[in-house]
């Protein structure tokens, strides 16, 4: 039984997405994720994230082409010469 217990919550930790936010400033293969919400008096990291024809998407969308400033998306990562970069977005909410 605790087998099983510890399989599932590394399964829910292993398959937390590392950042959501909402995209902007989007081009065509990066955008700046920025919080849902804006807190004046805290210093939010925005992080500049590149993404490619490998990238996969889901949720709301499923293409390149539907990305918009303004979406409100979950995406995993990884670290790829100093760049982050999207191994998978997931569009929770169209702009």
């Amino acid at each position: 039984m605790t087998i099983i217990i510890i399989a599932v919550l590394a399964f829910f930790l292993f398959s937390r997405a590392d950042y959501h936010g909402k995209i902007g400033d989007l081009t065509e293969s990066k955008f700046i994720l920025y919080p849902l919400e804006i807190n004046p008096e805290y210093e939010h990291f925005t992080p500049k994230v590149h993404f490619s024809n490998f990238t996969k998407i889901t949720g709301e969308i499923n293409n390149m082409r539907s990305l918009q400033e303004g979406q409100e998306v979950k995406i995993w990562t990884v670290e790829k010469q100093g760049k982050i970069v999207v191994k998978k977005i997931k569009v929770m909410k169209d702009s």
